[in-house]
């Protein structure tokens, strides 16, 4: 007997009420911006809001030394233990700038719920109706960015509007791509894609967007700030290879296998054939797919590529699964619901560590190919509204 389909959302809307009464938990615990076990609250924005006070404050220089920018966090949360590093470009610290003008908890709560926004008004564009938004937002990626606040949402929201204008606006299609510019790493696929589709209008305008984002930064802050921030990837790299940060919240096929032990040179080994794998079948998909299939592939494998991926950024691949349309095989099924899903490994993972992400993305990347394979007609996206 099949499901019916308000069961999928009550049980949906269960696993949303608790994880925002944990979260209000946790906020009524907080003192001094801080939480009682020395984490900041909002989490991860405390490196966004520090950095960008730094920088206001004639500091852009220092935001990769540890001391000075531990200084201004615990200005910000006196009783904080754990120091939140800042490893972004200087096209980043341009928008943080931005927020930290706010005061903290302030600027924390408008980052979230601005991209919550951007996110839910983009990916509507690829649901059939406003009632299957309550799947993309209550899934556990999404929802643990509501305690960690994180670029996820922004850069799932920048990829879906881009995907949705690429043949009505380029220009405005490829704008938005060259804001890529602040996470570089999740932006590697989206030249390849352009070019293998004919899209070199959109291709030029994201290039010029890109370069003109890269050059007002370091008009702004001092191009050397660009070399400091290479210097920092040393840092970045070294949170996952020696598991620095706690196991559940890596999502790249890499930081899993070492955190199932497995030996450095066969964790690149594997993470690179994979990535390879990857990157092959979404360039079949993009070659013979539409915009929509193409840019599940384009999702799904961008997931794959970088060893340094953490939950949050599995929010792309809730787009992805999006970007499919309505199941029609149990391989659908499963694409859609393991994507809804890749981020309970942050919970999970205290217990047993399992490659959930990649599997998700592989899941959604192979959905995605069986598609183009049979050559079954999409159904046509949603109506802008």
């Amino acid at each position: 007997m099949p499901i019916k389909r308000w069961a999928f959302e009550a049980v949906a809307i269960a696993i949303a009420v608790a994880m925002i009464g944990f979260f209000i938990s946790r906020a009524v615990y907080m003192h001094g911006n801080s939480m009682p076990s020395g984490q900041p609250f909002l989490g991860d924005y405390m490196a966004f809001w520090s950095a960008g006070r730094a920088a206001l404050d004639g500091h852009a220089h220092e935001i990769h030394e540890r001391t000075m920018l531990w200084q201004v966090q615990q200005t910000i949360a006196p009783d904080v233990k754990f120091y939140a590093p800042w490893n972004s470009p200087p096209t980043f610290l341009m928008i943080v700038s931005v927020l930290a003008l706010m005061p903290y908890p302030i600027s924390g709560a408008v980052f979230l719920i601005s991209t919550t926004i951007l996110f839910g008004f983009a990916i509507r564009r690829f649901l059939p109706d406003a009632r299957a938004l309550i799947f993309p937002l209550t899934s556990p990626t999404v929802m643990y960015q509501t305690a960690t606040i994180q670029v996820g949402m922004l850069i799932a929201g920048i990829n879906a509007l881009a995907l949705r204008w690429l043949d009505k606006r380029p220009h405005l299609a490829g704008a938005l791509i060259g804001l890529f510019a602040i996470k570089p790493h999740i932006a590697l696929l989206w030249p390849l894609f352009l070019a293998l589709t004919g899209r070199w209008r959109v291709f030029i305008s994201a290039a010029v967007a890109a370069v003109s984002f890269v050059m007002v930064a370091g008009l702004i802050f001092g191009f050397d700030t660009y070399l400091n921030w290479f210097e920092s990837l040393n840092y970045s790299q070294r949170l996952i290879s020696e598991q620095r940060i706690t196991t559940p919240a890596y999502a790249s096929l890499y930081a899993n296998l070492l955190g199932m032990h497995a030996p450095q040179a066969l964790a690149i080994g594997l993470h690179a054939a994979s990535a390879i794998a990857g990157v092959v079948i979404a360039c079949i998909v993009f070659r013979r797919g539409d915009v929509l299939l193409g840019g599940a592939a384009l999702c799904a494998a961008t997931l794959l590529v970088s060893p340094y991926l953490f939950f949050y950024d599995f929010t792309t691949l809730l787009l992805g699964a999006a970007l499919l349309g309505a199941p029609r095989s149990p391989l659908d099924y499963a694409a859609a619901i393991v994507a809804w899903g890749a981020s309970a490994g942050v919970a999970l993972g205290q217990y047993i560590v399992l490659p959930i992400c990649p599997l998700a993305a592989w899941l959604v990347l192979i959905a995605a190919f069986m598609r183009v394979r049979s050559a079954a007609p999409l159904l046509a996206p949603a109506p802008q509204l």
